[in-house]
């Protein structure tokens, strides 16, 4: 009896969260996109980072967010954040290139965030 009742559970929370993706608008996947390849690109500079230091190399590291301007149907903007990080060890005299490098690289450098 109980090992049906988790399967029945497990299933109903499968079906639930299926259904809850299919219902998101174009904005909020695309959001939810870029904001999965900031996140990437934030620890890839930061693992990197890391490496480059361990090595004697010295950096300033900068981890902040940026806005993420979502309008909706109705012209109302909605402010998110996604994950922005800087290092001057791989930047080249350039803030945060490193990381706009990544996101263009997953095609996820968009007009919607603001520098």
């Amino acid at each position: 009896m109980l090992k049906k009742f988790c399967v029945i559970a497990v299933t109903g929370v499968l079906v639930s969260g299926c259904a809850s993706q299919n219902d998101l608008s174009p904005q909020e996947k695309k959001y939810q996109r870029v904001n999965a390849a900031a996140h990437q690109c934030a620890e890839e500079v930061k693992n990197k980072t890391i490496e480059l230091t361990a090595k004697g190399m010295s950096t300033t590291v900068r981890w902040t967010t940026l806005q993420y301007v979502v309008t909706g149907s109705d012209g109302t903007e909605n402010l998110r954040a996604v994950e922005y990080r800087t290092s001057t060890v791989l930047d080249n005299d350039v803030p945060g290139s490193a990381w706009k490098i990544c996101m263009q690289n997953a095609d996820a450098l968009v007009p919607e965030l603001k520098f």
